[in-house]
C-alpha cells in the first residue's frame, strides 16, 4: 500500500491539474507547474493553456524540463515566438517527434527545414523520420507564394528575403526524394509533400508510386492522382 500511496497522490495532484484547467483557475495551474511529478507538470502547462494564461517564458522553462512527457506537452504548446529547433537534437525520440509535428504547424518559416531534413534523413527512430518527412511537406506547400513569385524581387528591392524560401523548398525536395526510399508510412508522408511541388522529379516519383511496392502507399499515389490502383 505504501508504495501505490505516492503514485494515487500525483494522480490526485493531476486531476486538480485538469480540473483548475476547466474552472480557469491559472493560479492553481501555475503552482502545479512546480510538482515533484513529470505528469502533474505536464498536466499544469495544459491546464494553463487552456485557461489562457500560459506565457512563452513557462513553455520555454518546461522546454528544459528533465522529464520528456513534459518537453513533448511544451512543445505541444509553444507559441511561435517559442524557439523548437534545437529539440529536434533531443535525445528522446518523443520529443523529436512531436517538435517536428510541431514545426510543421509554423508553415512559413524555413528556419527549421534544415534540421528537419537532418532528422528525415538520418534519425533512428522511424517515426522520427516520419513527422519531419509530413513537416517538410507542410512547410513546404507554405513556402510555394514566396518561393514562386520572383516578380516580386522587380517590385521590392527587398525581395532577396525570399531566397531563403526557395533554398529551403529545394531542401526539402530533395529529402521528400530520398525519403521514398525509407518505410512504407514514411513513403507515404513524402508523397503527400511531393505533391506539393511544382517539379518534374516529384511528378515522376508521385506516379513511380502508383507501382510502388505497398498497397496504402499505392493508394495515396492513386487518390492524390485520381486514378485507380490496384
Amino acid at each position: 500500500m505504501s508504495d501505490g500511496a505516492p503514485e494515487g497522490e500525483a494522480y490526485a495532484r493531476r486531476l486538480e491539474a485538469i480540473v483548475a484547467g476547466h474552472r480557469g483557475e491559472a493560479a492553481v495551474a501555475e503552482r502545479l507547474l512546480h510538482d515533484d511529478d513529470a505528469g502533474v507538470r505536464a498536466a499544469a502547462l495544459g491546464a494553463l493553456a487552456r485557461c489562457g494564461a500560459l506565457r512563452a517564458e513557462q513553455v520555454e522553462r518546461a522546454l528544459g524540463d528533465e522529464a520528456a512527457t513534459v518537453r513533448c506537452r511544451a512543445a505541444e504548446l509553444a507559441p511561435p515566438e517559442v524557439e523548437l529547433v534545437g529539440l529536434l537534437s533531443d535525445p528522446d525520440a518523443s520529443v523529436v517527434e512531436v517538435v517536428a509535428a510541431a514545426l510543421g504547424e509554423r508553415d512559413r518559416d524555413p528556419e527549421p527545414v534544415a534540421e528537419l531534413c537532418r532528422v528525415a534523413r538520418s534519425h533512428d527512430d522511424p517515426l522520427c523520420r516520419e513527422s519531419a518527412a509530413a513537416a517538410l511537406g507542410a512547410i513546404a506547400a507554405g513556402l510555394d507564394a514566396e518561393a514562386g513569385a520572383p516578380h516580386a524581387a522587380a517590385a521590392d528591392p527587398d525581395a532577396e528575403a525570399g531566397a531563403p524560401h526557395a533554398a529551403a523548398r529545394g531542401m526539402a525536395l530533395e529529402t521528400l526524394l530520398a525519403a521514398m526510399d525509407d518505410r512504407p508510412q514514411i513513403r507515404r508522408r513524402a508523397l503527400l509533400g511531393l505533391y506539393q511541388f511544382d517539379d518534374d522529379r516529384a511528378a515522376d516519383a508521385v506516379r513511380a508510386a502508383l507501382e510502388d511496392r505497398d498497397r496504402q502507399v499505392r493508394a495515396v499515389a492513386g487518390e492524390l492522382l485520381g486514378v485507380p490502383v490496384r
